[in-house]
């Protein structure tokens, strides 16, 4: 079996996380069927499962915070694969099948977007009674239902610019 194209190492896994950058902000990093992000996280640390959204016209920053943060148009860039504190560096899912936070709404089929209430959760989206364009804001789809409570849990298929 031949193998085509470039392989990179890393120097870390993609549930490492660290205070300074390992990696240049915004790489793309290719593991079997899914594909993550490098990122830095501002104003409140991800936990895994967490929706990160843009937080910067520059490449790979984003945050969780929605309520009080510096989101950019609640725009998801990814789902957290492990914890990563604030003001620090990681890697966030963009691509592939991941477990992602809900906020209790989530049936199977849902296309998700990102909350526009609670941090770091996703939320179904609903074109006909969401404000306009949130349809335009789908990042993902639902393979599972959620727990029906706040801060479940679901699968679900994502492709996050």
């Amino acid at each position: 079996m031949s193998e085509y194209g470039i392989k990179q190492l890393f120097p870390d896994k993609v549930t490492d996380s660290s205070a300074t950058a390992k990696n240049g902000l915004g790489v793309l990093r290719f593991e079997g069927n899914k594909e993550y992000r490098y990122v830095q996280v501002v104003d409140k640390a991800l936990t895994a499962g967490d929706v990160a959204c843009i937080a910067s016209t520059a490449d790979g920053i984003v945050t969780a915070d929605v309520s009080g943060g510096s989101q950019v148009a609640a725009m998801a860039r990814g789902v957290a694969v492990a914890a990563i504190a604030s003001g620090s560096y990681g890697w966030i899912q963009t691509k592939g099948i991941c477990t992602i936070n809900c906020d209790g709404s989530v049936v199977t089929g849902s296309g998700l977007v990102p909350s526009a209430s609670t941090d770091g959760v996703a939320d179904v989206v609903d074109a006909a009674s969401d404000a306009a364009g949130t349809e335009y804001k789908v990042f993902g789809f639902a393979l599972t239902q959620d727990s029906g409570t706040t801060n479940g849990t679901a699968t679900a298929y994502i492709n996050c610019p």
